[in-house]
């Protein structure tokens, strides 16, 4: 009887050992289920933010690129005989001259006139104080705005030469090279923005006039060189609202 007992024993003990291990199995691997059921639902989450962060910066983005390109537009409809761009702040009228006092007429002296006084000496008028570099700038700006175009140009070349040290220097090139744009002179156009680009690496026009190089030379029959520009402005300013006109420009 005993004989008979312990080999029944033994296979419900093994039986049971089975079963015992079969259970944690499928307890283990419900837990492996729930755990990657609770990553997927995680990483849907994130997937859902990021998504909200992508949609959000793409809106920004493009509200920036709307907004250049509405000053890009009233740029070039200011240069190219626009009438109401407002691009820049209306600039103060130059001061007029003071008028030159009307000389006295002449009175013919009659016979019996006294003796004619030593005249007092003439005094040498004061100097006219020289304007400040702002000033200047902003009567050079005026005369782009007026649409004298070969004025400004003058103007801003005087101011180049007039205030080599003003932080207003780098605008006053990139102004040359858009009023020689607006006249069709493309060689002293890109000439000018180049000069922007190699002498003003931190300067916030650069950009613009990586991106004006680049149509410039576009319109010369450069085509290597607007690639160039546009993939050097992209690379340095992906983020700029002229890396999205690049962009778009190259797309057409």
């Amino acid at each position: 009887m005993r004989k008979l007992l312990l080999p029944i024993l033994l296979a419900a003990s093994v039986g049971s050992g089975q079963l015992h291990a079969e259970t944690l199995s499928q307890s283990a691997q419900s837990e492996l289920v729930l755990m990657i059921q609770q990553l997927q639902a995680e990483v849907r989450q994130l997937r859902g933010e990021i998504e909200t962060q992508q949609y959000r910066m793409q809106k920004l983005e493009r509200e920036q690129l709307e907004r250049y390109r509405d000053m890009d537009r009233r740029l070039s409809a200011l240069i190219l005989g626009g009438s109401d761009a407002a691009v820049a702040p209306a600039m103060a009228p130059a001061t007029a001259p003071a008028p030159v006092p009307a000389a006295a007429p002449d009175v013919q002296p009659s016979v019996a006139t006294a003796p004619e006084t030593a005249p007092a000496p003439a005094t040498t008028p004061a100097a006219a104080p020289a304007i400040s570099d702002t000033q200047a700038y902003a009567s050079a700006f005026a005369l782009v705005r007026e649409r004298r175009f070969e004025d400004a140009l003058a103007a801003f070349q005087g101011f180049v030469a007039e205030y080599p040290a003003s932080d207003k220097l780098a605008n006053a090139h990139y102004w040359i090279g858009e009023v020689e744009l607006a006249q069709q002179k493309l060689e002293p156009a890109r000439a000018a923005f180049q000069l922007v680009v190699d002498q003003f690496a931190d300067h916030n026009k650069r950009p613009d006039a990586l991106y004006k190089l680049g149509v410039t030379q576009d319109r010369l029959g450069d085509v290597a060189g607007r690639t160039q520009s546009f993939e050097q402005l992209i690379a340095e300013y992906p983020k700029s609202s002229a890396a999205g006109l690049a962009r778009n420009y190259q797309s057409r």
